[in-house]
């Protein structure tokens, strides 16, 4: 809990400027991409550190100049990222798994920095918010919608833990997540939901009430399904931790699984009801 206690004010504080975020992004990457590498390492991999890490903070730059560049980036980095580590693979060595290794390190390093890098995107919104009962705190539109990110996806993990201790009967993923059941699960959609609503009513979040529960769902799906996808490679390698970083709670990867796949979720739900709005 003291973990805990100390880790959420860094993270709002940090949420409040986005070079601060960008900042927190890039090195939750590295941190992270470390982890996957190491689980990889301890199944008899070998993906490569140097490159993958260039890779997931290449997304991350990506994200950070949209503003400043005519077009996007984000697919002439992929390009390089696909190729680079590729040739890295031509370099003398012991090649009997280059192939193999390749795969992996590209694949981490997307999995990883492309996703986390929606929350560098979600501080760059910049449509106002509307009066709200929070609005004398100054919070920035792209904050609002970084804490939105946060507070769902935090609140939707607590909500199905309690559900699914109190009352869980049915296992959701047996094999994957013994814990996990479909009364926690249906516990967290609730409180998904509920969490989106509240949020567009005390920030102000532009978007209609309906667009909130539809946030909400989709981001009550994607939760789950990103812990159980972490899980997925933790069973098929035979660990129980992604690391030790944070006391009582793992390594970086196991806080930010969920996250992973909420962040790009709300990002692009996001992008697409303005633009359903606006035309």
């Amino acid at each position: 809990m003291v973990s805990v206690a100390i880790l959420i004010p860094l993270i709002v504080a940090a949420g409040w400027w986005p070079l601060a975020t960008i900042l927190v992004v890039g090195v939750c990457v590295v941190l992270a991409i470390r982890e996957l590498f190491a689980i990889f390492r301890q199944g008899g991999f070998a993906p490569r550190s140097g490159p993958g890490i260039a890779v997931g903070l290449a997304f991350c730059l990506a994200a950070a100049v949209r503003p400043l560049t005519p077009f996007d980036v984000t697919g002439l980095f992929l390009a390089l990222a696909v190729s680079l580590t590729l040739i890295y693979e031509l370099l003398p060595g012991d090649r009997t798994n280059s192939i193999q290794n390749w795969a992996l390190t590209l694949a981490g390093a997307i999995y990883i920095g492309w996703l986390l890098s929606a929350f560098i995107l979600l501080t760059q919104l910049s449509t106002p918010l509307r009066p709200a009962p929070l609005a004398g705190l100054g919070i920035p539109p792209g904050t609002a919608w970084l804490f939105l990110v946060l507070a769902i996806t935090w609140i939707q993990d607590s909500a199905a833990f309690f559900v699914g201790r109190s009352i869980g009967r049915h296992k959701m993923a047996p094999v994957l997540s013994p814990k996990k059941s479909w009364e926690g699960f249906a516990g967290g959609m609730v409180a998904s939901i509920l969490t989106a609503l509240v949020a567009v009513y005390l920030m102000g979040l532009p978007i209609s009430y309906a667009g909130a529960v539809l946030i909400g769902f989709a981001t009550g799906i994607a939760g789950p399904l990103g812990d159980l996808c972490e899980s997925l490679i933790k069973r098929q390698i035979g660990v129980k931790d992604s690391g030790t970083l944070i006391p009582g709670h793992g390594g970086i990867l196991d806080r930010m699984d969920s996250l992973l796949f909420t962040g790009p979720v709300v990002y692009y739900g996001v992008v697409l009801a303005m633009a359903f709005t606006s035309s």
